[in-house]
């Protein structure tokens, strides 16, 4: 069936195009009224260029697979900028602190399996004369509280590993690099001294402390189900953060290496799976297609990979991993639109604690998928969390929408650019009727020049059906829970067909380079064993098939 003459879809409303301009210059003079990253350091820049020895310390918990392991890495680094790098001792406020992440990929989604990580602390830089940056330029008499120009510095990953220098990641804003020592859990100990001494900026976390921890606390944390899958593929990341890095320094801060844990029975070792890469841990899911933006200059940054596959029976799947690189104020809500009278079924949702009562919720209606934090549970820096869902709407570029979790600097919601349902084929109009289904959906875009187009059919084995289509849509209840969604008027008959030995059928309908936009509706009778309709078929859902149209319904 080729379609060819059909009348072309209106122009775009000028009034509402007036109204989009509108909106995005109000947004853009919005943002110029607000600051820029406060405490930015002309010239600075920390270049994360290796990671490598993962190591793990040992285990605790219940026997194998029920415990969980802990584990650190090390990391290299240089000075590639023009000012020293300050690196004053771990009760000071200015010096580089590192985070780290553990992820895996299975069944084509990569998930984080380590839990919100303490941070490492650094505290002095041996400065070497080696590594991409060289050759070091000196301290000018400082030693070991700066990093010289061109010099190298490397912390092993006992040194990563030390929790004399491991404290929590939410007292660090990863926008700024600012960290207060007054009160923080070096200030306080472990256990809390309380009182006085735990507010007057003098560590109170102590060695003897530090050795009566088991060998897990305090370390990055996955629990052993997670490991040894079949199939998987592991990754570690370690992540870079300057107090006044600018953005525009930040992209060799992060680095990722894959992994193989390997458990021997008795206990568990690390080791290297090929080079490190820079960048977020997300550019190594294979497929999958990767971007990032920041808050303005007003707070940091989220990372989005996102892979799309099929349609499998008219629908598309949608897969997020989404991580929060350096954003202080953290994320409410993960927002994506979506055409109007879309399908969106199957949301689903994966953050990195095993508490189901604070998932967050879904919201879908006929602009958009929202997926919004539970109380409590905003995705903060250096956590990676996973968004799914099925549509019938094919992707385009677009953006994803988030909303800050509290307040501060910057704008309440910002985009980041991704793959997005925007490019609707078909329009479902309703269910069918009839025992067993039949169900009638197209096997991708009817774009024009598309010669492989077709409308595909499910139902049981070797099930007959005629196919109808018109060019107007009706809804006529015909009993029996059946609705025609076609217009009598200019209803035809494309043929007579049966689902094969596995219960589909696909009916070509090519489109020709020359095709205009237009809709057609279509709808099958099937002869069912138990037909609902004046005792001879059943009908199909309906569906309005938009050939050539170049976005939403």
């Amino acid at each position: 069936m080729l379609l060819t003459g059909l009348p072309a879809l209106l122009p775009p409303n000028p009034h509402t195009m007036q109204k989009q301009l509108l909106a995005t210059l109000a947004s853009l003079a919005a943002m110029q009224g607000l600051a820029a990253q406060s405490n930015k350091v002309s010239g600075l820049d920390g270049n994360l260029y290796d990671i490598s020895s993962p190591t793990v310390w040992g285990r605790r918990g219940p026997a194998y697979p029920g415990g969980e392991i802990g584990f650190s890495a090390a990391n290299y680094m240089c000075n590639p900028g023009t000012v020293q790098i300050p690196w004053q001792a771990a009760m000071q406020p200015n010096h580089p602190k590192f985070g780290f992440m553990i992820v895996r990929v299975q069944n084509d989604r990569m998930v984080q399996i380590s839990d919100y990580s303490y941070i490492k602390h650094a505290f002095t830089s041996i400065n070497g004369n080696s590594g991409p940056c060289a050759p070091c330029q000196g301290t000018g008499g400082l030693g070991g509280t700066v990093m010289g120009i061109g010099c190298y510095d490397v912390y092993g990953a006992g040194n990563n590993g030390d929790r004399f220098y491991l404290g929590p990641p939410d007292e660090l804003d990863p926008w700024l690099g600012v960290w207060t020592p007054v009160g923080s859990y070096f200030d306080h100990g472990d256990p809390n001294v309380g009182g006085a001494a735990a507010m007057d900026g003098v560590r109170s976390l102590t060695s003897s402390q530090v050795n009566a921890f088991d060998v897990v606390k305090n370390r990055v944390t996955v629990k052993e189900s997670e490991l040894g899958i079949a199939g998987a593929t592991y990754y570690y990341q370690i992540h870079l953060i300057h107090q006044g890095e600018a953005l525009e320094k930040r992209g060799n801060n992060l680095r990722s290496r894959g992994v193989n844990l390997t458990w021997n029975g008795s206990s568990w070792s690390a080791g290297n799976v090929g080079s490190s890469v820079s960048g977020s841990v997300l550019t190594r899911w294979s497929g999958a297609s990767y971007d990032q933006a920041a808050n303005g200059t007003d707070d940091g940054q989220f990372g989005i990979a996102v892979k799309v596959t099929g349609p499998t029976n008219g629908l598309y799947h949608y897969e997020y991993a989404v991580q929060n690189i350096d954003n202080n104020r953290g994320s409410a809500a993960f927002r994506l639109p979506v055409c109007a009278g879309a399908r969106v079924q199957n949301l689903g949702f994966r953050d990195i604690d095993a508490n189901p009562l604070n998932d967050w919720t879904t919201s879908v209606t006929n602009t958009e998928i929202a997926f919004l934090a539970a109380a409590g549970n905003s995705q903060r820096w250096n956590q990676l969390f996973n968004f799914w869902f099925d549509c019938d709407v094919a992707p385009v570029a677009g953006s994803a929408t988030f909303d800050e979790a509290t307040p501060g600097p910057g704008a309440l919601s910002f985009t980041v650019p991704t793959q997005v349902p925007g490019l609707q084929p078909s329009v479902y109009l309703g269910a069918g009727c009839g025992t067993p289904a039949l169900d009638i959906f197209p096997n991708g875009v009817p774009s024009a020049g598309n010669a492989s187009f077709a409308i595909d059919a499910a139902s049981d084995p070797s099930t007959p059906f005629l196919l109808f289509f018109s060019d107007m849509e009706a809804s006529s209840s015909l009993g029996s829970g059946c609705t025609l969604f076609l217009d009598m008027g200019t209803l035809s008959v494309i043929g007579l067909y049966s689902t094969n030995a596995a219960g589909t059928a696909s009916i070509p309908v090519p489109v020709a380079p020359s095709q205009v936009a237009a809709d057609l509706f279509l709808q099958a009778a099937s002869f069912v064993p138990s037909p609902p309709l004046f005792g001879l078929v059943g009908l199909s859902n309906g569906l309005k098939v938009r050939f050539a149209s170049p976005g939403c319904n």
